[in-house]
């Protein structure tokens, strides 16, 4: 007996002694948890023993605090959640001080404010856990770039699709734990930021299905209007594509220099305000197209029966009859090529079937 009481005030002792930011809880439980089971251990004639009652006494007394100490010790509690258990308990708790210890804590009247306690520890738990999900989708985003991809012999100006479409996806992904975030109760000390990134991740994936959607009208038009005869019979519209080329091209390096899928989207207003421009620009350039290829077909309704993009095909190559070729049995049901005259070679001198 007299063995376990001077081991046990000794070590309850030197806990006291211990500053609280370097208090190992889990030792300290497990010590204590020790002294409890040797104590119950003990012959039952000596529970009236003067130094019985003492002992277990200051066993149970640091027992009955160490879960409020363990939620105390928390890596998760910060200086706002002390300031809160000082207005909440009327007891000073300066976590800097050098002779912030245990046993000053142990001052405090723990035991009289245990829902406090919980209430704000559990709270400062809580926060800790948003606080690691909201830096670890900023982190993931940290090193997540544009990727870019060769177009003919023009150097790297295009953003390849099917990457673009997997950053979408995580785009989605990160927007759903954004979202959860910010319907937390506990995500007060962070609600600007969770806000803040709610919206970067929005609006960047906004901007990527725009971009691809830019990205594609920008190809098919450059087809069309980049050489061929199409441009010279549509000059104004040629001119406008001229126009939108060398903005998208503008994007492009930008995206380059500053590859950063956020940044380069939501850092500043230049490319998202470029693809829109660009948008409205190509839709009037697809509209006159449009209104073009509608002209062609009603001087020969047969292009009726064929696409857009082989009616532009055909149009685009108007110098070599030739390219009608591979289109003729779309056009004409029992033609499947025609022979040209050697010397004038837009007279047709025979034509063939499939069979």
């Amino acid at each position: 007996l007299y063995k376990l009481y001077l081991e046990v005030m000794k070590t309850i002792d030197d806990y006291f002694q211990l500053n609280f930011r370097e208090v190992d809880m889990d030792q300290i439980n497990a010590e204590i948890a020790d002294f409890v089971g040797r104590c119950k251990a003990l012959p039952r004639g000596m529970k009236n023993w003067p130094a019985f009652i003492d002992l277990k006494k200051k066993i149970d007394d640091f027992y009955e605090c160490c879960p409020l100490i363990e939620l105390m010790a928390s890596n998760a509690m910060k200086e706002r959640h002390w300031k809160m258990l000082e207005s909440r308990l009327k007891f000073k708790f300066d976590m800097y001080d050098e002779n912030f210890t245990l046993g000053y804590v142990m001052k405090a009247p723990l035991y009289d404010y245990r829902e406090d306690i919980e209430e704000v520890c559990v709270g400062a738990a809580k926060e800790q856990d948003i606080d690691t999900k909201l830096q670890g989708v900023m982190r993931d985003w940290k090193d997540v770039d544009v990727p870019l991809g060769p177009f003919k012999s023009r150097g790297d100006i295009l953003i390849k699709a099917g990457d673009v479409l997997d950053i979408i996806a995580k785009l989605e992904d990160s927007l759903m734990i954004m979202s959860s975030l910010a319907s937390n109760r506990f995500n007060g000390p962070f609600k600007k930021d969770i806000m803040l990134w709610l919206k970067k991740l929005s609006d960047t994936s906004e901007i990527l299905e725009r971009w691809l959607q830019v990205q594609a009208l920008w190809m098919y038009l450059e087809a069309v209007f980049v050489g061929g005869d199409i441009s010279r019979q549509l000059p104004q519209e040629a001119k406008r594509f001229a126009n939108i080329d060398k903005s998208w091209v503008k994007v492009m390096y930008k995206t380059r220099d500053n590859p950063n899928v956020i940044e380069v989207c939501t850092g500043d207003e230049v490319v998202s305000s470029s693809l829109l421009f660009l948008v409205e620009q190509l839709e009037l350039c697809q509209k006159s197209l449009t209104v073009y290829l509608e002209s062609k077909r009603l001087i020969f309704p047969r292009f009726f029966f064929i696409s857009d993009p082989v009616l532009l095909e055909i149009l685009g190559q108007a110098s070599d009859p030739n390219s009608i070729q591979p289109h003729l049995l779309s056009i004409f049901d029992g033609v499947a090529s025609v022979d040209f005259d050697d010397k004038k070679g837009d007279t047709v001198m025979a034509m063939s079937s499939s069979n």
